[in-house]
């Protein structure tokens, strides 16, 4: 009987040479297929790598962008926030040659100092005054006050032609619908003492001049802190990321703000420089509250909290403010004292690690305590009562909140200053004749 031999189906045919090249693959010359799995792996690697950077680079692109907008408008002067009239500087106009520099320094100009970073510089000379605008803000590039012996105004020159007159920057009433501004002065790096660098560098970010912006150690110690002594440690954000977060940045935490954060901080450090920075974190960053003054800037905080200057602050004082950085009201001095001291303390501790303290100074200064001056001499609010008008007003008016635009008003801070000191001056001679006639 004759066998049939029945042919195979081309499709059968077809599928066992794929699972012949398959086992081919895998068991005929494994050293071959590890070698094209390895390049395989390193042409996607590669591929990935395109890919990312080339989305990092748009990415930096466009947060220079925006840095370069806010720059360009002034750093601080472009945030949202509620603003005085500008001040315009006018020949025949009274005004002493020391005035016009306080009134300088409110609006953010600094004395002597050729960044742009700040709304302008300014220096004295014999007789004049002459500022350096922003150039960014405006075309002039040296405007000179000259003054005569009544103390008034006798000229103006803008790059050496005579002008009627000159408008400042304005000057800032508050960035917190829900709080006051003080009287604030714009300081530069140059006018921070070396207690105050050191102070707020060895517990904010001691690696703050070796980074570019983003400290990838300072992360890692973040991260694997609690293995070690928690207490002395730092947050993975640098000053300049802080600073960012601190000006123009909402508070939520989410990975997207703190993308966001490293990449204006990178862009930031590539366009300033690493005193400028520095300077303006010290003139911006929130120290708590007193009042119904909310106290921004190291400047600021030496006045409000101790009566002194910048430049006369204690090592004590200079701790103080630096351990408040990290909890402005849980370290408050004057709502905790002794909280205070103890932040104060580990302060203390991580200057002496990073060798700004000697050990023997800081165990003597650890022993004193924490001693704020009274609120009455420390109350310098600004338009207090306007300030609240217009935030009601605005809130009830504009679409957006308050706190997310820029509001420019009409009070004229001179006027406002010389009608305080007026009524003050009243209520003192009244005071003092209820006293008399009860004698």
């Amino acid at each position: 009987m004759a066998i049939e031999v029945t042919s195979i189906p081309q499709s059968r045919l077809s599928l066992r040479k794929l699972a012949d090249s398959i086992s081919s693959f895998f068991h005929d010359d494994p050293l071959s297929n590890r070698r094209l799995m390895f390049r395989s792996a390193c042409g996607l690697f590669t591929l990935a790598l395109i890919i990312g950077g080339d989305s990092l680079l748009s990415s930096y692109k466009y947060y220079s962008r925006i840095i370069d907008a806010r720059l360009a408008s002034g750093y601080l002067t472009s945030r949202p926030g509620l603003y005085a009239a500008p001040r315009t500087l006018r020949v025949g106009q009274k005004l002493s040659r020391a005035d016009l520099m306080v009134d300088l320094r409110r609006a953010g100009y600094v004395k002597s100092e050729g960044s742009n970073v700040w709304s302008g510089s300014f220096r004295e000379t014999e007789g004049t005054i002459e500022i350096r605008p922003n150039a960014n803000q405006t075309g002039s590039t040296i405007v000179k006050i000259g003054f005569n012996g009544d103390q008034k105004i006798s000229e103006l020159t803008d790059d050496g032609i005579s002008i009627n007159a000159f408008t400042l920057e304005p000057e800032v009433l508050s960035n917190d619908p829900l709080s006051k501004a003080g009287k604030r002065e714009a300081v530069r790096f140059s006018e921070i003492p070396p207690v105050m660098v050191h102070a707020i560098l060895s517990t904010e970010d001691h690696r703050f001049f070796q980074h570019p912006g983003v400290d990838l150690f300072g992360i890692a110690r973040a991260l694997l802190r609690n293995a070690g002594d928690d207490r002395l440690g730092q947050g993975g954000s640098t000053i300049t990321q802080q600073l960012v977060k601190n000006t123009y940045l909402s508070p939520e935490r989410t990975l997207r703000r703190k993308y966001a954060e490293a990449m204006l901080a990178y862009a930031l450090e590539q366009r300033l420089s690493k005193e400028d920075i520095f300077a303006l974190y010290c003139n911006e960053v929130y120290l708590g509250q007193r009042g119904a003054v909310a106290v921004r800037g190291v400047e600021e905080a030496a006045r409000i909290y101790f009566g002194k200057e910048l430049k006369d602050l204690s090592l004590a004082e200079a701790a103080t403010i630096a351990g408040m950085i990290q909890g402005p009201m849980r370290f408050s001095p004057t709502q905790h004292a002794d909280a205070a001291q103890a932040r104060r303390n580990v302060v203390l501790e991580a200057m002496t690690r990073d060798g700004w303290v000697g050990v023997a100074q800081a165990v003597e200064t650890s022993k004193e305590p924490v001693v704020v001056v009274p609120s009455a001499h420390s109350d310098n609010s600004l338009a207090p009562y306007f300030v609240d008008y217009v935030t009601r007003t605005s809130d009830a008016q504009l679409d957006a909140s308050p706190a997310s635009q820029r509001i420019y008003t009409t009070i004229d801070l001179d006027l406002q200053q010389l009608a305080e000191a007026a009524l003050r001056r009243q209520l003192d001679r009244l005071d003092g004749d209820k006293l008399r006639t009860r004698k």
